[in-house]
């Protein structure tokens, strides 16, 4: 009778291999018939009901033949891949995952099937689980030790990434996908050169994909090269016209050159592509934020993007009580060397550790600095976690029981999201990094004012918006203030008046140079002092100069330097100014701390109204205006007025010890109200 039944489930078999499914499932019933529990007969039909969406008849099935292979001590692991495949056909991931878990009890012997299970559990955003599964199929063969690779880069671990996919580079050399997935992780490595090699090679050995072209555009960026970063851009729309990443990033890559005739029209088709539905959705929301956009159509781009790009949220977990003490915790990999950290430092030393339980969540690099031993004892607890998974670092966070996660990168360049998808915190909150909606479930709530999101602006932000009683924008009181340096040190005339703009190149727009421009030809001593990027950037702006009837050597370009260095030069400026749709943000806090009055005007989104939320604060809301027209009328009136200017200056000097821009301390408090407030409506609205 046994060899009956094998040599009628063969024969099933190949009824299903020749697409006669019909007939196989006929057998199996058969087999059926004569063993009601069989499991292998149970496992194919429910598969049948899957493909055919009646997953419920499934279900049951492969219940039966979860029991009847336990009873007869046999392996589990297809009819547990197709629980899981059920499982996640009915949006039940974490379910799905939990069937390959299981499956993984006692290891598959089959590289195939290893493979499967973890295509499954990757499907359902379970990236460890999915990199185990491959680990144990890429014993068997090269493409299970790429989809390894895949897997943990998908997972965050990017260091093992690497060690994978050079194994895989060192068997397959001329393997093309092979080495651009490895570039793809020495660019999110931080080692471009290392990238732009493995994708020119790649390049070299016969790929043509869009998205080959595009990762090496980010190569050449990173490296400084963007000249060679829009040709790879689009050369990338030239294989895949509809790339939206690619159109994306040949809008920063013009908005970064000052290349403003050919950006104009790149803005154009890359917002073009929010009318249609279908296209590719994965426009980074960070170039929005330097685009013309409505704040509606920046939450569209945030939104767009956090479907595609970000695992589905895990459910909000019921937050408890607090205790004497709430746990916070602050997650950032910009734990080092950087704007934002210098600004928030004072803010964690300033934590009340009667009242608040602070810990640092570290996944940027220890880069040895001063700022980042500031940084890692101003913390109760600190953990670098730059090696670990992004599931990995949600379990640390919820086992230290942290009640409340500020977010600190949202999606500006090398943010981690996924880790707040597995919900390690009851409260996730987005603070200060991204100016605007993050756009994703798994982020409750943004920290703002009223006046970079004013009231009834709430309607363009998914997440609930959060407002200080003062500027969000913190500030380290302790950071000192650096001598000033001689105009001349720095290229300057000393008898010039200097108006300058050190926001980077990306947020200048033709507008608002066209009004510098004649501000410079309304006073002939006047100069412009800009940052300097690019060369090419440098030769767009002289020549946009002399269009507009300016000498261009009266554009000034101030050498990138550390920032000690930049802060002593940065009162050698008259006059700061600001620019749309993308306005400054530190460099505006700089000008002011360094007791240089800036000039800004309010725009309709988050980016760029946080030079009026600093001036406000500052106490001179005279320098804010509502229109270019005003912001024009203003500029040329303070340019002829070198009294207004002077008292304007000797006005920030005097009051910054008492500014309440300047008070870390005073922020602390509002900070500290606002995360208790925060948590205890959390609580109220569980209960």
């Amino acid at each position: 009778m046994q060899t009956t039944v094998q040599d009628a489930f063969a024969l099933a078999a190949r009824h299903e291999a020749d697409g006669r499914r019909a007939d196989a499932r006929a057998i199996y019933a058969q087999i059926l018939a004569a063993i009601p529990e069989h499991p292998g007969a149970l496992l194919r039909i429910a598969e049948q009901e899957i493909d055919s969406g009646a997953i419920e008849a499934a279900q049951g099935l492969l219940a039966r033949a979860l029991q009847a292979a336990s009873a007869q001590s046999l392996p589990a692991h297809e009819i547990l891949l197709a629980a899981g495949r059920a499982h996640l056909a009915r949006g039940e991931r974490e379910a799905a995952i939990a069937a390959v878990v299981q499956a993984l009890t006692s290891p598959p012997q089959s590289a195939a099937i290893a493979a499967k299970l973890g295509e499954l559990a990757r499907d359902a955003h379970g990236f460890d689980v999915a990199e185990q599964c491959f680990r144990i199929a890429s014993q068997h063969d090269l493409a299970r030790l790429h989809a390894l690779g895949k897997a943990q880069k998908a997972a965050g671990t990017l260091t093992a990434a690497r060690a994978t996919l050079q194994q895989c580079a060192e068997v397959a050399s001329g393997d093309p996908e092979i080495l651009t997935t490895l570039g793809a992780v020495c660019l999110e490595l931080n080692d471009p050169l290392e990238a732009r090699r493995h994708f020119e090679r790649a390049i070299e050995l016969g790929a043509r994909q869009g998205e080959v072209w595009d990762n090496l555009g980010l190569a050449c960026r990173a490296l400084g090269d963007e000249e060679s970063a829009v040709v790879a851009f689009e050369s990338a729309l030239e294989a895949a016209p509809t790339l939206t990443p690619a159109m994306a990033n040949l809008v920063y890559a013009q908005q970064y050159l000052c290349a403003w005739d050919s950006l104009e029209q790149s803005e154009r088709r890359l917002a073009a592509t929010l009318a249609d539905p279908a296209s590719d959705p994965r426009w980074p929301p960070f170039v929005a934020l330097a685009m013309p956009l409505t704040p509606a159509q920046q939450l569209e781009v945030a939104q767009r993007w956090s479907r595609a790009m970000l695992p589905a949220p895990a459910p909000r977990r019921r937050p408890a009580p607090r205790g004497k003490r709430l746990r916070v915790g602050y997650l950032s990999g910009s734990f080092h060397e950087h704007p934002t950290a210098r600004l928030m430092v004072g803010l964690f030393e300033e934590h009340d550790r009667e009242r608040f339980e602070v810990s640092g969540y570290s996944y940027g690099p220890d880069d040895g600095s001063a700022l980042r031993s500031r940084v890692r004892a101003s913390f109760e607890h600190w953990r670098d976690v730059r090696e670990l998974s992004d599931e990995a670092i949600a379990r640390r966070i919820l086992d230290d029981g942290i009640d409340i996660l500020i977010e600190r990168k949202g999606h500006t360049l090398g943010g981690r999201l996924g880790i707040l998808a597995r919900r390690p915190a009851p409260v996730q909150i987005h603070y200060m990094s991204f100016p605007g909606t993050i756009g994703y479930d798994a982020v409750d709530g943004v920290i703002a004012d009223a006046e970079v999101v004013p009231p009834g602006a709430e309607a363009d932000f998914q997440e609930r918006v959060w407002r200080l009683p003062r500027c969000y924008y913190v500030n380290d009181k302790r950071r000192g203030l650096a001598p000033a340096g001689s105009r001349r040190e720095n290229g300057l005339p000393d008898d010039a008046l200097v108006l300058a703009c050190l926001n980077q190149s990306y947020k200048l727009r033709r507008p608002f140079f066209a009004v510098w421009m004649e501000a410079l030809r309304a006073q002939p001593d006047a100069l412009l002092w800009l940052l300097a990027g690019h060369p090419r950037t440098q030769a767009n702006l002289r020549a946009e100069a002399a269009k507009s009837g300016v000498d261009p050597a009266r554009l000034i370009f101030a050498r990138r330097a550390e920032q000690y260095e930049h802060m002593t030069r940065v009162a050698c400026a008259d006059l700061a100014l600001d620019t749309l749709p993308y306005g400054a943000h530190t460099t505006g806090v700089d000008a002011l701390w360094s007791g240089v009055p800036m000039l800004t005007c309010r725009g309709n989104t988050f980016a760029g109204r946080v030079g009026a939320s600093l001036l406000l604060a500052a106490g001179l809301p005279e320098l804010v205006a509502d229109s270019l027209d005003e912001y024009r009328a203003c500029l040329l009136a303070l340019i002829a007025d070198r009294a207004t200017l002077r008292r304007h200056r000797a006005y920030l000097e005097s009051s910054r010890d008492t500014s309440p821009l300047f008070d870390t301390t005073a922020f602390a408090r509002d900070w500290e109200a606002l995360l208790l407030a925060i948590y205890d409506d959390a609580v109220g609205a569980a209960a």
